[in-house]
């Protein structure tokens, strides 16, 4: 029987490797990224074309590489950062395993130029699926340029479960920022497809967040600092006005090094506790100086998971910087007892005079719940009328006004839509069509078997999710021009999302023009939609559109609107405006539910109430 174990080729090897390492184009440009800083490069250029899956460029003025190194690089195992076993627990620099450009070079074509400052030219390397092609001297800068060219041309499945150009376009972004956030002394350069897309010169930190994320962000940070013998930490944390839908703003660096902890941010939103709601995200830009011995950055394979030594500790630090800077800012809230009042001032009554109560003429004959009040007596037991109605003409017979016109059956408006209702199953409402509004919140009314409970935000939502959705079904919406256009900022991360939907947000009345790099213009918006609300709709938009991944795209798009658009603060009511709104509900397909699934209506048992009176 012959022997069944055997070694791997290298280039099998190598492909195996590049599944842990080598993702997806922006895992290509996170470990390019980490060389260039590694190199000491001062200014980085990004060029993608395709979304990385045709054309990845980073070029960079580090130190470069001399002839046997470029060559050496893209071996196994190849590092300049460790020379023994103890080196891996005293890292300071990005990329030191040595498999990231083997990984590379397996699934992709690669073509490498690098001089360094004393070498007269440089060398040139070109690599096919781990072979290597050619190696010749060449002109070119002091520093190193890589290109990566038809990434994963040899692996099809794993090309093929690449997701939308936009999609990966924003994982390559969140790479770029991570390196850009930690390097602010770095100055990037970024193509995309050939044209600019953004310059974001050497700056200090807040600065860099602005150019980011925004100028708004940027004037909503509030700094923070503490320090022990185990750990500093500096950075910025946002107002509670600036959180999102969304937690892609959230960003932790370890020495540089970018990672996520969830203790951390555990930590963080408990410093917020009160101060924003549970399912919004504060933005962060934390930072933690420790010595390398005290932590591990070794456990996963993108570097992205670190282990520390007194993680608790730093946890607990953490959450108290934070709540020390928003009660320094004046964030929470507080009560000032300083100015001292002068109650004598707030009651002119002297001694000896005598206070007259006001007089106040009721009807006691008054009933608010009669659907037509009937003449009512015009005079109290007092003999003064209670409702005067001088200078107004009788309204006895008004009917008869309307005799000349053609009318439909005398039925009021509300009766109407709860005959509509009452005709389908799905609405067991009384005919009697009283409902009373709470707390401007929810709306009361009487079913058959019990009274109905309706979350007015929820069950808005609701109507306008299925009826956004039928319009994408169908032909496009006519939109309502803004008196004068809106000029909206967005982040990269937004701007992808936003580029991403931007043909079905036109199908529903949206009239939104991308003005350049981040900056997008609104000229219209649809019927239903507030245009004084419409850059915060957008932008929960994007932020919503995120949340449902496991939706198609066209229910992402009326869902995430919907939720959007749904009414921040709701009005008062009137009755015929309820009997409106509730009949738009149940019409819909799923009126018991919110666009998001959660419960809209709450039906009180009679049965179950009027138990309540035996006990």
């Amino acid at each position: 029987m012959s022997d069944i174990i055997h070694l791997l080729p290298d280039s099998v090897a190598n492909q195996i490797a590049a599944g842990e390492v080598v993702q997806r184009p922006a895992s290509v440009v996170k470990e390019l990224l980490e060389n260039a800083i590694d190199a000491g490069a001062t200014d980085i250029t990004i060029k993608i074309v395709d979304a990385g899956r045709t054309l990845i460029q980073i070029t960079d003025n580090g130190k470069g590489m001399s002839e046997t190194d470029v060559r050496m690089a893209f071996e196994r195992h190849a590092t300049s950062k460790i020379r023994s076993a103890e080196d891996i627990f005293s890292i300071t620099s990005m990329g030191f395993r040595g498999e990231a450009l083997a990984s590379i070079a397996a699934v992709a074509h690669v073509e490498v130029k690098t001089r360094r400052p004393e070498d007269d030219c440089g060398t040139r390397l070109v690599i096919k699926a781990s072979e290597v092609e050619s190696q010749e001297p060449v002109s070119c800068a002091v520093g190193t340029s890589f290109v990566v060219k038809n990434l994963f041309y040899n692996i099809p499945a794993r090309r093929k479960f690449l997701k939308s150009n936009q999609t990966e376009q924003k994982m390559i972004f969140n790479e770029i920022y991570q390196v850009a956030l930690a390097h602010c002394n770095v100055a990037f350069t970024i193509y995309t497809d050939e044209n600019l897309f953004a310059k974001y010169p050497v700056a200090h930190l807040k600065q860099r967040i602005g150019t980011l994320f925004g100028r708004k962000l940027e004037t909503q940070l509030l700094p923070i600092e503490g320090q022990t013998s185990i750990v500093a930490i500096h950075g910025f944390v946002g107002t509670p006005e600036m959180t999102k839908k969304y937690s892609y703003l959230q960003y932790l660096f370890v020495n540089n090094r970018f990672f996520r902890q969830k203790s951390f941010q555990a930590a963080i939103m408990r410093a917020y506790q009160n101060l924003i709601s549970p399912k919004d995200y504060p933005p962060f830009f934390v930072f933690f100086e420790i010595n390398p011995a005290h932590i591990d950055v070794n456990i996963h394979p993108t570097k992205t998971e670190i282990k520390f030594v007194e993680e608790y500790n730093i946890a607990q630090l953490l959450e108290a910087s934070v709540k020390h800077t928003l009660g320094k800012n004046n964030v929470v809230p507080s009560l000032d007892f300083s100015d001292e009042v002068n109650y004598s001032d707030l009651f002119a009554i002297t001694t000896g005079n005598n206070v007259k109560l006001p007089a106040l003429d009721i009807n006691p004959h008054y009933n608010p719940f009669e659907s037509v009040r009937s003449t009512a007596p015009s005079s109290v037991a007092g003999g003064k009328p209670s409702f005067p109605m001088t200078h107004k003409q009788s309204t006895t017979n008004w009917e008869q006004l309307f005799d000349a016109a053609p009318r439909q059956a005398e039925i009021p408006v509300q009766q109407t839509f709860l005959s509509a209702l009452n005709s389908a199953d799905s609405a067991p409402l009384q005919e009697s069509g009283m409902c009373m509004q709470i707390q401007k919140k929810y709306i009361l009314t009487q079913g058959k078997t019990g009274l109905m409970l309706i979350d007015i935000k929820r069950a808005h939502s609701r109507i306008l999710y299925e009826k956004f959705l039928a319009q994408l079904q169908s032909t496009k919406q006519l939109s309502q021009r803004t008196i004068v256009p809106i000029r909206m900022e967005t982040s990269a991360h937004e701007m992808s999302v936003l580029q991403e939907i931007l043909p079905q947000l036109a199908e529903l009345g949206f009239e939104i023009e991308h003005f350049g790099n981040t900056t997008f213009i609104i000229h219209g918006m649809p019927a239903d939609v507030d245009t004084a609300q419409a850059e915060q709709i957008i932008h929960q938009c994007i932020a919503e559109y995120e949340e449902g991944k496991s939706l198609n795209a066209r229910e992402r798009i009326a869902l995430a609107l919907a939720q959007s658009a749904a009414l921040y603060r709701n009005p008062t009511m009137q009755n015929d405006e309820m009997q409106i709104f509730i009949a738009q509900l149940f019409q819909c397909s799923e009126h018991n539910l919110s666009a998001d699934g959660k419960r809209a209506v709450v039906l009180l048992d009679y049965a179950e109430l009027f138990k309540k009176f035996n006990s």
